[in-house]
Parts: structure tokens; C-alpha cells; sequence
């Protein structure tokens, strides 16, 4: 969306994107709700970018991959991810050294999410929660087959935009499955 006063504009142009859930042929082991959110929240977070801030960070990206800065950002929102289950923990009534346990058992489950990924043009500081780590990685293997395709497309879309309006437009992302 672009800003202008109180009003905001978006690419009129929905880009969309097919993620699959299951990739192999074998028994799926995701859950859907949370590869549902998860794609929701990727989305979202897309969706808050201006079409500058994407190539932008889209740039560095392909100059040079994840930044650092994203993993100290990560680690420190699982660090309070992992004190706040054991928080949860104890109000149920676990000893703190039960509880310290499985949250760590949780904690080797779960993944911090940038949404979007910094493959999709995400800021590497924007944590957006904590989700299942195979869902993450299933969703963030997928995007190195699909960013392409949106790259082209904004790209097409922004080099007949002026400077201000590629600052104040939004993208208009649809992330299905």
C-alpha cells in the first residue's frame, strides 16, 4: 500500500505464490494448522514491505546471504521463548528443573520465524514468534524455487514506478498451499 495522507496503496497486481505442504509421497508428518499460520504470518510480513524495502533487502541478500545479525536476533527470541515455557511450566506445577527439561524438549522442536524470511526480502532483526522447526524448514526450503518468479514480477512492477512511489507502495503478496 502507498501512503498518501491516511490512505494507503498496494501493487494492484496480487502476486501469488504455491507452497507445498507435503512434499514427499510418503505419510505427511507436518501439521497443517501450524504450516497454515506459519505461511499466514510469511505473508503478513511480506505485505508490510514497500516494493523499496524488498528490493532493498532482497539486494543485500543475494550479494550477501543471511545476516549475521538475524541469528543473534533469533537467539534471543528463543531465549525468551524457552523462559516463558518454563514459566508456563511451573504455573502447572513442574519443579523448575522438570520444567527447565522440557522446555528444552519444546525448545528442540521449535524454530524463531522471520516472517517474512530473509530470502523473501524479511529484515533479518523481525522475529515474528516461534514455530515447529520442520514447517520453518519445509517453508524456507521452498522459497529458493519460487523467489525468482517473484522478484521478476516486482521487479517488471517497480521499474515503471517513480523512487517515491516505490518507498510508499506495499506489496500485495498471496502465499497459498
Amino acid at each position: 500500500m502507498k501512503m498518501l495522507g491516511n490512505i494507503r496503496w498496494k501493487f494492484r497486481t496480487k502476486i501469488r505464490i504455491i507452497f507445498v505442504r507435503n512434499l514427499s509421497n510418503y505419510k505427511s508428518k507436518y501439521n497443517e494448522g501450524e504450516f497454515a499460520r506459519q505461511l499466514a504470518d510469511q505473508e503478513a510480513g511480506m505485505n508490510k514491505l514497500t516494493v523499496d524495502e524488498y528490493l532493498k533487502n532482497r539486494e543485500r541478500y543475494i550479494k550477501k546471504g543471511r545476516a549475521i545479525e538475524g541469528n543473534m536476533a533469533q537467539q534471543a527470541a528463543r531465549k525468551e521463548a524457552k523462559a516463558q515455557k518454563i514459566t508456563e511450566l511451573r504455573k502447572n506445577g513442574l519443579s523448575y528443573s522438570e520444567a527447565k527439561k522440557q522446555a528444552q524438549k519444546w525448545m528442540d522442536t521449535q524454530a524463531a520465524l522471520h516472517n517474512p524470511d530473509q530470502i523473501a526480502g524479511g529484515n533479518p532483526l523481525n522475529i515474528g514468534g516461534i514455530g515447529d522447526k520442520s514447517i520453518n524448514s519445509s517453508i524456507g526450503s521452498q522459497w529458493k524455487y519460487r523467489i525468482d518468479a517473484v522478484d521478476e514480477q516486482i521487479q517488471s512492477i517497480a521499474k515503471k514506478m517513480t523512487d517515491a512511489e516505490r518507498k510508499s507502495t506495499y506489496l500485495n503478496v498471496k502465499l497459498e498451499y
